[in-house]
């Protein structure tokens, strides 16, 4: 028996908060968790708008279990989503590439059309897809080209390395992608997650 609507537990559930402080039931016995639904805030509207994405890739083995992570940022610097994205067995650099574009995915569906973007991933921010590099391993140029296809559909877009101790949120995120089934999605936005599958 699943935790009812208005929050009173049947045995074993417990409520729990997670690391994002987001509150959760938990029942021991099965190890299942149910997340808590507030109520979804109202949607604005993001058109012809700014914003910064935050990417980071992670991965437990390299090649591992891996995960994607991303945040979108207003001009103001406040939170507008946190994006996890679980991507089964693979590499911290296919990692970081599923982070950029399940950024650039995202901000494209809400409206925005001038972004900034910024990871720690040398490889992805300065070297591949600024084209300094040239792409070798197929995948990888696959990875690359759907990014790239991705910055094309921007009216501004600029892309900058930064030090991983400026990346810790959308670091937080790709850890928490890794425990995510592969191809699940969650979209955090105030308060609010939705799962994507």
């Amino acid at each position: 028996m699943a935790p009812r609507a208005d929050h009173s537990l049947p045995k074993p559930w417990e409520r729990l908060v997670d690391e994002s402080g987001y509150y959760f039931y938990w029942n021991p016995e099965t190890d299942e968790t149910q997340y808590e639904r507030p109520t979804c805030p109202p949607p604005r509207n993001f058109a012809q708008g700014s914003c910064t994405i935050e990417f980071d890739g992670a991965s437990r083995g390299n090649p591992g279990r891996a995960g994607a992570g991303a945040v979108l940022r207003a001009p103001d610097n406040t939170v507008l989503f946190y994006l996890r994205e679980g991507l089964g067995f693979a590499t911290n650099n296919v990692a970081e590439y599923r982070a950029l574009i399940l950024g650039l995915e995202c901000a494209l569906s809400k409206g925005f059309r001038n972004v900034r973007v910024q990871g720690d991933s040398m490889l992805v921010c300065m070297q591949q897809v600024q084209g300094a590099w040239r792409v070798q391993d197929p995948k990888m140029a696959q990875l690359c080209g759907e990014a790239k296809e991705l910055m094309r559909q921007f009216t501004s877009f600029h892309i900058q390395h930064v030090p991983r101790e400026l990346n810790s949120e959308a670091d937080a995120q790709a850890n928490h992608a890794i425990n995510l089934a592969e191809n699940e999605t969650e979209e955090i936005a105030g308060g609010f997650r939705r799962r994507i599958y």
